[in-house]
């Protein structure tokens, strides 16, 4: 038997019969399929049989094993996935900006992410020449940008082509698979911090664990629920974050932090409301904050850190 037909009996016994795979038998399976070695109708009826299950830790991480094989490694410091786009009533992308003031303090940032325009979603790659942020065509192109700029954006198309075509799934078969899970974790620039945002319940610690399940105890990665499930911190709400370390997984309970007195630019490149700047700064500074703590695991430095980088940045602003 073919190890996809076997996964397939695998997770679509009856109820008794059932269970989930292994990580080696979904690392073997997405690396068949990687191949091309199983047809898109096998992957997507697998793909269905697990989300209805809910994915687990060892079958995203051994997904996410067999693309990160195929996928480049081009020397960044943070990790930002940008997948799931924002409602409009939550205002514009402003994690874009926290992304490019941590690369003007000398990180360097690759963003990559997937535009689902039918969602009618705000997406950061709609806002990238507002901020002087290239879009990389390539992974070679991305690297240069990141040498000499310090920032990229790369589309998942330009990456991994086939995960993409699974994305798109959603709109043949009306429903989401584990994919838009994996994407989030494959990592292409190599980076030791990450961040992950995510809209339901359990896939903040889903995404912190997968870490760990792949044994990458170098990669520091920050999961928490984002603002309309995008990689961006809502200051608004007190709530538990993950973070995989070198020693494993820990949760940290984070209470809401909406400073009143903060700086504020007078005027905003996104075009934001005067009444959605302090929001708009208290994101930016929650969002910096949490990326640096996969760094530092420690909250106070990392906000102290985060709230210098945003006065420095609205100091020496041109906006006037």
């Amino acid at each position: 038997m073919s190890k996809i037909l076997e996964c397939i009996r695998t997770v679509g016994r009856g109820e008794r019969g059932r269970k989930p795979l292994t990580f080696e038998q979904a690392y073997q399976v997405m690396d068949e399929y990687l191949d091309g070695h199983c047809g898109d109708d096998q992957m997507a009826m697998l793909l269905m049989l697990i989300r209805v299950q809910n994915e687990t830790k060892q079958e995203i991480a051994g997904f996410v094993k067999a693309f990160q094989s195929r996928v480049p490694n081009l020397g960044a410091d943070i990790d930002w996935p940008c997948y799931a786009g924002k409602r409009t009533s939550a205002g514009q992308p402003w994690h874009l900006l926290a992304a490019k003031i941590l690369a003007d303090n000398g990180y360097k940032v690759l963003l990559h992410g997937y535009h689902d325009r039918p969602a009618g979603r705000l997406h950061a790659e709609d806002y990238l020449a507002a901020f002087d942020i290239q879009l990389a065509k390539s992974p070679d192109e991305a690297k240069q940008l990141l040498d000499n700029k310090g920032i990229a954006y790369l589309p998942l198309k330009h990456f991994a082509p086939q995960a993409e075509t699974m994305i798109g799934w959603k709109n043949r078969y009306g429903l989401r698979t584990p994919i838009n899970t994996v994407v989030r974790a494959l990592n292409p620039g190599g980076a030791k911090l990450g961040l992950r945002g995510s809209f339901h319940p359990g896939f903040q610690q889903l995404h912190a664990e997968v870490e760990s399940e792949i044994g990458l105890t170098s990669h520091a990665v920050v999961s928490f629920k984002g603002q309309s499930g995008e990689s961006e911190y809502n200051p608004k709400v007190s709530q538990t974050v993950w973070v995989s370390t070198p020693r494993g997984v820990e949760s940290h309970y984070w209470v809401e932090r909406m400073l009143t007195d903060i700086p504020l630019p007078k005027q905003c490149q996104f075009g934001s409301e005067q009444s959605d700047l302090n929001l708009m700064a208290n994101t930016i500074v929650s969002t910096m904050a949490a990326t640096l703590f996969a760094e530092s695991n420690d909250v106070e430095q990392a906000f102290e850190q985060a709230y210098l980088f945003w006065s420095n940045y609205c100091s020496k602003s041109l906006l006037t």
